[in-house]
């Protein structure tokens, strides 16, 4: 599946993927240790849970999860000064 494309091109098979990722997905919270080792990411959530990925690919989560963030931010921003 490519989610790369923008969601109005998605195929009703891709976004019926998209929902069913949605409903099993759980909150993060903070993150209680990052560290690298053997060339690899290493994040720990705060249930436990290790990730572990390349430096490219720490990289660019890191900058899509920063304009998601910023994205959300402003979203909610907006929304509360129309109340």
């Amino acid at each position: 599946m490519n989610l790369d494309k923008p969601t109005k091109l998605l195929t009703d098979a891709e976004r019926s993927q998209v929902v069913q990722n949605l409903a099993i997905s759980f909150h993060y919270g903070e993150p209680r240790k990052v560290w690298v080792e053997g060339g690899h990411v290493f994040v720990e959530g705060h249930d436990g849970t290790t990730v572990s990925m390349y430096s490219a690919v720490a990289i660019k989560l890191g900058r899509l999860l920063g304009e998601a963030g910023a994205a959300s931010l402003i979203n909610k921003v907006m929304h509360d000064s129309q109340r």
